[in-house]
């Protein structure tokens, strides 16, 4: 009897030996696609396109890597590609905006996918996100941002951007003027560079140093309000808006609200993906985020490399996913109205 349990147990490890090395061969002579859910040229877009210079080198036979831009909808468009019809093998990957958990917390009307059942494989950067605006815009004091209108640009009034200005409003009281239909956030740079809006919110403070870093450097753009746990090191003085907060009830949805910014630029894969790959992908971003190739090329483009790892996002989701329906109720209507 022992001789046939011995018998048994060695032949399921000759099986557990011959997959992982199955695994560690698939890769060997494939074509991955990195598909990023914003339009070219944003923040996103060179994160995505820094991810796919680099992660190759770590995955075991070094596959060839594309990145596609698939604006739309805030990332939804591209979220819903990767999770029901791109191919379910690892060689679809995902950057998508650090809202897509929201989203589905909200049960956005666009959402196809369960956040839960998402390959969360990393996030390399979890930058404050800020409201910022023109150096031109003059506020002596942050009480005036509860007293007169700021005009901020965004692509939609639920999507990245303008659900942080309803937030505010509906929330904090702030006087903030929402102006939609913008492309997407180069879009907006650009009108701001025009005078047609004065700000806009849901950047992230390393994505301005990596899209405008004269803008930066020169102070042609201020930060009023930053979302985050905790302050930027470089924004000292610039209030978290949980911060504001004047009841308990405001702290705990602009807490929801700000557990958000960890997702940062998010890598993801399918649902369908073999957990023996997805290992292998999650395993390729920790040794990216720690090669010097890679966080000498993140620094040229003026990001920090400051990593939170595939399955510490899964956690962050599974906690959203445990907060009190009625906060996110409110949330929710503060984010759409």
């Amino acid at each position: 009897m022992l001789t046939a349990v011995r018998g048994i147990l060695a032949a399921l490890s000759v099986v557990g030996f011959s997959s992982a090395l199955h695994a560690q061969d698939f890769y060997t002579g494939k074509q991955l696609k990195l598909i990023v859910g914003t339009d070219a040229g944003g923040s996103y877009d060179m994160a995505g396109r820094l991810i796919g210079r680099h992660i190759t080198r770590h995955i075991p036979g070094a596959p060839n890597l594309v990145v596609q831009n698939m604006p739309g909808a805030s990332s939804l468009n591209a979220m819903n590609y990767i999770y029901n019809i791109a191919p379910q093998d690892g060689t679809v990957l995902g950057v998508v905006v650090q809202l897509i958990p929201q989203y589905y917390l909200f049960k956005d009307p666009g959402v196809r996918y369960d956040a839960s059942k998402i390959n969360w494989i990393g996030n390399f950067n979890s930058s404050v996100s800020v409201y910022a605006v023109a150096s031109n815009v003059v506020i002596k004091d942050l009480s005036e941002i509860f007293q007169k209108p700021i005009m901020f640009g965004a692509s939609n009034r639920t999507g990245s951007g303008g659900a942080d200005i309803l937030l505010t409003n509906n929330v904090l009281g702030t006087k903030f003027e929402l102006i939609t239909g913008y492309k997407g956030g180069a879009d907006i740079d650009l009108a701001i560079e025009r005078g047609e809006v004065q700000g806009r919110a849901a950047q992230s403070w390393d994505g301005w140093k990596s899209t405008r870093p004269d803008w930066v450097r020169d102070g042609k753009i201020k930060a009023l309000m930053q979302v985050g746990l905790k302050r930027d090191p470089e924004l000292p003085n610039v209030p978290l808006i949980t911060e504001l907060a004047k009841t308990e009830e405001q702290k705990a949805i602009l807490n929801l609200f700000s557990s958000t910014v960890a997702f940062g630029r998010p890598l993801v894969a399918g649902p369908g993906v073999p957990r023996d790959r997805v290992e292998i992908l999650r395993q390729a971003f920790t040794n990216m985020v720690k090669d010097p190739q890679f966080i000498k090329d993140a620094k040229t483009n003026n990001f920090d490399v400051s990593p939170v790892l595939g399955a510490d996002l899964q956690r962050i989701v599974d906690d959203m996913l445990k907060v009190p329906e009625e906060t996110v109720k409110k949330a929710q209507e503060a984010m759409s109205k």
